[in-house]
């Protein structure tokens, strides 16, 4: 059992193998949510790399530059596969 989720919603998630055709398809509403979540969180980082740009700390900097990158591929990829499902 792996636990996911933010702080205050914590659920429990089940690592154990399901069969294909028992998967339950997401619906565009549930991908949509997710959508929404994912763009709180470019702009959240938008804002710290905002707010943090006088400062000399690019390490930090950067770490912030790669979580927007990984943030906006998921983002697209979840894009793609809500077309797909349509």
């Amino acid at each position: 059992m792996v636990f996911v989720g933010h702080l205050e919603q914590t659920r429990a998630v089940s690592t154990e193998q399901v069969a294909p055709s028992e998967k339950r398809i997401p619906s565009d509403a549930e991908l949509s949510s997710v959508v929404s979540q994912l763009d709180e969180l470019l702009e959240r980082v938008g804002e710290l790399l905002a707010d943090g740009g006088n400062d000399d700390r690019t390490n930090d900097t950067a770490g912030l530059l790669e979580v927007e990158r990984h943030l906006r591929g998921a983002r697209r990829e979840l894009s793609r596969t809500r077309r797909r499902l349509r």
